[in-house]
């Protein structure tokens, strides 16, 4: 497989194309250092499959650049590296059509694993990364699920988490008993909350009530 490696740094730059250049599958036909030498190469004329990029390359636009390849050469595949250990960028960086995405601290042999897999047709996501995802998948939810709920319905959470039962709640908002019920049932659905005590851990651990 013909591969191009941009990565910002030299002694990285060389260090991956000697590692590479020891498996006899791997063809390196190119680097790059900057934006101005990747841009401008003909991925027709040079056959390249895959791009190994630094997305932490200075000035350079990973976005932009991943669709300007790919619209370049749809056979081409990219494998995105970073330090970042951001899973806002790793879904972005994925969304905008790289195949893989591996974090500089790997090691040499799931680097060459990597290229190998998006070389393939496959998607590579290095463990790390995907503990990312998963991580930032959680904040995210519960982040949404904040959000979710109404004034009203967050009047009631803190009435609940003061142990005041539906008709206390009720004759403090001025609203019926049915009402109240159908705002509690509500709240454990947004929430993810299974009885009462669900419903006052997720109002702490959020931080729409402190004990006092």
């Amino acid at each position: 497989m013909n591969i191009l490696i941009a990565v910002h740094h030299e002694i990285v730059r060389d260090g991956i194309t000697k590692i590479l250049s020891e498996d006899v599958d791997i063809n390196v036909i190119g680097t790059a250092k900057n934006k101005e030498e990747l841009c401008p190469y003909d991925p027709e004329g040079d056959n390249i499959e895959v791009v190994v990029l630094d997305i932490d390359i200075p000035d350079l636009d990973p976005l932009s650049t991943i669709t300007k390849i790919l619209g370049d050469h749809l056979e081409t595949h990219i494998l995105a590296m970073s330090d970042e250990e951001d899973p806002r960028q790793v879904k972005d960086v994925m969304q905008a059509g790289a195949s893989g995405y591996i974090l500089k601290k790997r090691g040499a042999e799931e680097l060459i694993k990597a290229i190998k897999e998006v070389y393939s047709g496959n998607q590579y996501l290095c463990n790390d990364t995907i503990g990312l995802l998963i991580k930032g998948k959680e904040v995210r939810s519960t982040s949404e699920r904040v959000s979710d709920l109404t004034e009203r319905e967050l009047q009631v959470l803190q009435l609940i988490c003061r142990e005041q039962i539906n008709r206390e709640i009720a004759e403090e908002l001025g609203i019926s008993v049915r009402t109240v019920d159908a705002h509690r049932r509500n709240l454990m659905q947004k929430t993810g909350a299974k009885n009462t005590a669900g419903l006052v851990k997720f109002a702490i651990k959020n931080n729409l009530f402190t004990l006092k």
